[in-house]
């Protein structure tokens, strides 16, 4: 019996969406076996064609060249999207810009273009065509590991640009080519500089309609000039710097609304709180720096994001419609800090512990008193990670002196990560708080195993004054069918130990607790 092809005879726009989700080297083949096929290979409507592999046969890379060449030559009509990410080494730049020009006559609006670095020299990297810069219809331009060369009689005519992405330009002598490029696309809404060398200031300035700007580690920056009155979003990376960049803004920025400083040696405490003050209507702040201290006091942030990396920076936040706080650090918050913090808008609390210095700052208290904070806070999900059990250890000491656990916490979420002390871990944390709903991320150690074999009338903590968790855990239900099939994932494993097990959670898994008082 003569096999039917069904696939054939789907709607176009159906086979379009096909041929969309296929490599475009398989998408080649097929146009070869059905006619019907090729004209649809004529109207798809982006191209997408990444590095090939190291070792890749001579024939592989033939059939990937022929792929690229015949897509772009059948390709009858306007095209939205070419991306290509090239070996210099394995591609030569002729056979390149013939695939641009084809791209740029099929009117494309969005040209992604990456090149493979064979080394610094900047006569081995490719040189882009001039024509790039007067493609009318190139509305998304990213240039990647490329050559710059634009002179002072280059005609730029991209009326339509509304995103450009610069990512490991090389000028030859100075910046001037980029900026140009830039100044002569008034339109931009996005515009991105990363890794580009030869570059020591960058002035933008009359582009009215600019919302975005990133500009990230172009460690040869010394200057840094922002005239755009619609920005919305700024982001600012540098690691590494020979000369402090300086850092200006000439325009109104009532509009900003995230700001990003990742710096560990340029931002004071002068220019950060000038940023502060600039931009009234800040609703994101992610801020990475050596400040020895830090104050933010902000009536319109809603997120924070913190990340010192001096071990004695002090914090001071004053932010009272703050929902959602994240920590990176040597430690928590200092107590000094958590004071200071309203938590009355707070729904959400991310703190990661990093090289904890136990004798200088305990963690227990830091995060007892961190509870008893938050503890009235509505649908709140705290997420604690941590590396280390001596992090939450509650010796014989701080159990006598320890306050009650906090009992108003809605939601616990704990991520463990490559710790073998999970118990230790539990217990602490079980001791300073009591939680109604508790959540064990992927990755971590199966610490409900705690709960396996609870005592009804436990016998520990008889010399304490305040009891451990077990003495006041009433029940505890397993929330959800995919919580209660990991649990069983995990209990039938024949290496289960109370001690340690070479095991981790794959899926989230959650619990219900309920709680009582324990009477004497």
């Amino acid at each position: 019996m003569e096999e039917i092809d069904r696939i054939s005879q789907l709607p176009g726009e159906v086979l379009m969406r096909i041929l969309s989700l296929v490599p475009i080297k398989e998408v080649a083949r097929a146009k070869l076996v059905s006619k019907a096929w090729q004209k649809l290979f004529e109207f798809l409507p982006s191209f997408t064609f990444e590095f090939l592999p190291p070792g890749t046969s001579t024939d592989d890379m033939s059939s990937f060249i022929n792929a690229i060449d015949s897509a772009l030559k059948l390709h009858k009509h306007t095209l939205d999207k070419l991306k290509l990410s090239l070996d210099l080494d394995l591609i030569g730049s002729l056979m390149i810009e013939s695939w641009i020009d084809a791209a740029v006559e099929r009117k494309v609006g969005h040209l992604d273009l990456c090149f493979l670095r064979l080394n610094k020299r900047l006569d081995h990297l490719y040189h882009l065509p001039v024509k790039v810069f007067s493609a009318r219809t190139i509305t998304d331009l990213c240039l990647d590991n490329c050559r710059l060369e634009i002179c002072g009689d280059t005609n730029i005519d991209l009326p339509g640009l509304r995103k450009l992405c610069l990512r490991r330009i090389r000028c030859k002598g100075d910046e001037q080519p980029i900026q140009k490029l830039i100044s002569s696309c008034p339109l931009i809404q996005d515009l991105e500089t990363s890794f580009c060398s030869r570059m020591e200031r960058l002035h933008v300035s009359g582009l009215a309609n600019l919302q975005r700007l990133s500009v990230i580690n172009c460690y040869e920056l010394e200057s840094i000039k922002i005239d755009a009155p619609s920005l919305q979003y700024f982001q600012y990376h540098r690691f590494i710097g020979v000369l402090p960049c300086d850092i200006v803004f000439t325009s109104s920025s009532e509009f900003l609304k995230e700001l990003i400083l990742f710096d560990d040696q340029c931002i004071t405490e002068e220019f950060f709180q000038s940023l502060l003050v600039r931009f009234p209507n800040l609703e994101i702040l992610d801020i990475f720096c050596g400040l020895q201290r830090i104050e933010i006091s902000h009536n319109r942030l809603k997120r924070l994001n913190l990340r010192p990396t001096r071990a004695e920076t002090v914090l001071n936040i004053d932010t009272p419609n703050l929902q959602s706080l994240s920590y990176i650090g040597y430690r928590m918050p200092l107590i000094s800090a958590i004071s200071s913090l309203n938590t009355s808008s707070l729904r959400e609390v991310d703190i990661n512990f990093v090289n904890l210095n136990i004798r200088k700052h305990s963690p227990i208290l830091q995060s007892k008193f961190f509870f008893e904070k938050i503890r009235h806070c509505q649908d709140m999900k705290l997420h604690l990670h941590i590396k280390s059990k001596k992090q939450f250890m509650i010796s014989g000491k701080l159990r006598s002196i320890l306050s009650p656990p906090v009992y108003d916490i809605k939601q616990l979420y704990l991520t463990v990560d490559n710790c073998r002390g999970y118990q230790h871990i539990m217990d602490s944390m079980l001791w300073m708080c009591h939680p109604q709903t508790l959540s064990i991320s992927p990755g971590t150690a199966p610490m409900f195993l705690k709960f396996r074999n609870k005592e009804e009338h436990p016998e520990c903590c008889t010399s304490c004054t305040t009891k451990c968790w077990r003495h006041y855990l009433e029940e505890v239900q397993i929330d959800g069918g995919e919580s209660r099939a990991e649990i069983d994932r995990i209990m039938a494993k024949p290496e289960l130990s109370d001690k340690f097990m070479e095991c981790e959670v794959e899926c989230e898994v959650r619990f219900i607790l309920k709680w009582g008082s324990y009477v004497v």
